[in-house]
């Protein structure tokens, strides 16, 4: 949670927008010159990708439970989902701020997971 004080306006715009398109765009600002190099980017470059992959995965294995569920229990796990949805929008969006504010936020067990992958 501390505010990385070197981070430049320029990097810190960046860091914010590798999570637009979760890791469509962590992927291209973990590459792209001269931003590669910045390890603030490629901190928030790493932690969008995994935020995307753990958002995707919660979503295919709750469409597989609303699948097989008899109706009223996939009807709840349905409205369970959408409120899962608007908060995963809601802290999408703080992520978004907080790299903009030049905080390096780490969300807990992802941060790590996407540190020990090592790209």
């Amino acid at each position: 949670m501390d505010v990385q004080a070197g981070a430049a306006p320029n990097y810190r715009i960046v860091a914010a927008l590798s999570y637009l398109l979760g890791a469509i765009t962590g992927v291209i600002f973990l590459y792209v010159e001269p931003y590669n190099r910045d390890e603030f980017v490629r901190f928030h470059a790493r932690q969008s990708i995994i935020f995307s992959i753990a958002w995707f995965a919660v979503q295919v294995i709750a469409a597989v439970f609303i699948a097989v569920m008899p109706h009223p229990i996939s009807a709840l796990l349905a409205f369970l989902l959408r409120i899962f949805d608007i908060g995963t929008a809601i802290f999408w969006v703080i992520l978004m701020y907080k790299a903009y504010s030049g905080e390096r936020y780490r969300i807990p067990e992802l941060a790590d997971w996407a540190d020990s992958l090592g790209f």
